[in-house]
C-alpha cells in the first residue's frame, strides 16, 4: 500500500431510552455531556473513496531553480494530461491506464527560458494548450496535431495563465495581469488589444476564472487576492473589513485559488502558511464577506484546492508542514502538522473528511483533477512522480419515475 488513511473512526452514537416521556438532560442524569451523533457522508463521499491507484508517471521540472512556485500540470476536459520533463511538454491520455503512449508535444528551446506555466482550454477550446515561459514568451499548441497555433512575447518571467473561452489570461512575475483574445489574428494586433491590470503589488501566484466566465480571481505573494468582473479592470470590494475597507488577505502567499462547481460565487483561497478560507463573492450583496464558517488552518503549505463536482467536498493538497516555534523550547520547531504532504477532504463547513499521506513524506506539489472529477493527479517533485488517487465516486443520477397522479389509466369514478 503506497499510503495510509489517517482518519479515525466517528464516535459511538448515543442510546436514549424510548421509555421516557420527557427528554432527559444530561445534567439531570447526572453523566456529564451527550456525546454528538456521528457524522454521515454520502456514498460517493471520498471518505469512502479516497486511496491510491498503482498508476504513476515520470516527470521532471526545468532545470531553472525559478521552477520551484511554476504551475507546469494540467489536464483537458478529454482527460489528457499535459506535464513537463524538463523543457518538453508531454501528453498523456489518462483514459489508458497502461504506462504508455507519451507523447512529446514540444520542446522549448533555451533562447525561450525555462517553462513557467501550462494551461488547457476549456470546453469551447478543448484540444488547445497554451504554455508561457520565464522569458514571457506564450505559445498556444493542438494537442491533437502537436501543431503551434499562436506565439508571442509579453510581460517577462510568466507565473499563471487561465483560459476564459477564447482569452488567455496571463500572470506575471510583477503583478501585471494582461488578457489576449485568441480570435484576434495576427497576433501583434491581439498584443495591441489586449486588456492590462496593475492592481497587484507582488509576483501573481494564482488564478482562477468561474464556471460561468464572470468572475476572475487573482492572488499574489503578498497575500492578496482581488477578484474582477468580466470585462472590468476595476477589482470588486469584496471580503473582510480590513482598516475601512474590504479586502481579501491571507498572511502568507496566495498559493492556490479555486471556484466551487456548486455555486458560482463561492471561492476558495488557501496560502503556503497553511490556511484554507472561503469567501462569498458577490457584488450585488453588501454583506459579501468571509463564508461562516470559512477558515480552517491546516499549517501545512497548501498547493491545490478542488471542489468535488459529485458531491458538496472540498479536497486539498499539501507540501511541508509551516513550523510552529515555541519560545520556551529554545525557539525550536514545536508542532508538526497532520495534513504535511498529504491529501485532505473537507466537508462544505469545512469539517474534516478523510486525509491521505505520501508515505516517502515528500511534499506534494502541483495537482489537477481528472476530467470526470472523480481522481486527481499530483506531483511529487522529490520523487519525480506524478500519482494518481481515486477520490470519489460517480453520483447516481436519479431516475423520473411516473406519480400515482400522473398515471392517466387510473381515475377515480
Amino acid at each position: 500500500m503506497l499510503f495510509t488513511d489517517l482518519h479515525t473512526s466517528p464516535p459511538p452514537s448515543r442510546s436514549v431510552s424510548r421509555g421516557l416521556i420527557r427528554t432527559a438532560s444530561s445534567s439531570s442524569l447526572g453523566c456529564g455531556p451527550i456525546s454528538p451523533l456521528p457524522q454521515t457522508f454520502p456514498e460517493v463521499s471520498a471518505k469512502h473513496h479516497l486511496r491510491p491507484t498503482r498508476f504513476s508517471i515520470d516527470y521532471s521540472l526545468p532545470s531553472s531553480t525559478e521552477s520551484a512556485s511554476a504551475r507546469l500540470l494540467s489536464c483537458s476536459v478529454d482527460n489528457t494530461l499535459l506535464f513537463t520533463r524538463g523543457n518538453r511538454v508531454y501528453s498523456k491520455n489518462l483514459n489508458n491506464t497502461l504506462n504508455e503512449d507519451f507523447i512529446q508535444l514540444c520542446k522549448l528551446p533555451d533562447s525561450r527560458g525555462s517553462l513557467r506555466a501550462i494551461e488547457c482550454g476549456g470546453k469551447s477550446h478543448p484540444g488547445v494548450v497554451a504554455i508561457g515561459t520565464s522569458q514571457g514568451f506564450i505559445q498556444t499548441w493542438d494537442i491533437r496535431t502537436r501543431k503551434m497555433l499562436m506565439s508571442w512575447p509579453t510581460t517577462k518571467d510568466i507565473s499563471a495563465l487561465a483560459w476564459n473561452g477564447s482569452v488567455l489570461t496571463v500572470g506575471g512575475a510583477k503583478g501585471t495581469i494582461r488578457l489576449y483574445d485568441t480570435r484576434i489574428s495576427p497576433a501583434e494586433k491581439m498584443r495591441e488589444q489586449a486588456r492590462k491590470i496593475t492592481r497587484h503589488q507582488g509576483r501573481i501566484s494564482c488564478l482562477s476564472w468561474n464556471d460561468d466566465g464572470k468572475l476572475l480571481a487573482s492572488g499574489d505573494s503578498s497575500g492578496m487576492v482581488h477578484c474582477w468582473e468580466s470585462g472590468q479592470i476595476v477589482p470588486m470590494n469584496v471580503g473582510e473589513f480590513v482598516q475601512r475597507r474590504k479586502k481579501i488577505q491571507h498572511d502568507g502567499s496566495i498559493s492556490a485559488l479555486a471556484w466551487s462547481s456548486w455555486s458560482s460565487k463561492l471561492l476558495a483561497t488557501g496560502d503556503d502558511k497553511g490556511c484554507l478560507r472561503l469567501w462569498n463573492v458577490n457584488p450585488n450583496d453588501p454583506s459579501s464577506n468571509l463564508a461562516t464558517p470559512g477558515k480552517v488552518d491546516t499549517s501545512a503549505r497548501i498547493t491545490g484546492i478542488h471542489f468535488s463536482t459529485q458531491c458538496m467536498e472540498i479536497l486539498t493538497t499539501h507540501g511541508n508542514a509551516v513550523p510552529i516555534v515555541d519560545s520556551a523550547a529554545n525557539n525550536s520547531p514545536s508542532h508538526k502538522s497532520p495534513f504535511a504532504n498529504s491529501l485532505a477532504v473537507h466537508t462544505a463547513s469545512l469539517r474534516h473528511v478523510t486525509t491521505l499521506n505520501v508515505p516517502t513524506d515528500k511534499p506534494i506539489g502541483d495537482s489537477v483533477l481528472s476530467a470526470n472529477g472523480m481522481k486527481v493527479v499530483f506531483t511529487v517533485p522529490d520523487e519525480a512522480k506524478i500519482n494518481i488517487c481515486d477520490a470519489w465516486a460517480k453520483r447516481k443520477e436519479l431516475r423520473r419515475q411516473a406519480s400515482f397522479t400522473s398515471d392517466t389509466s387510473l381515475y377515480i369514478r
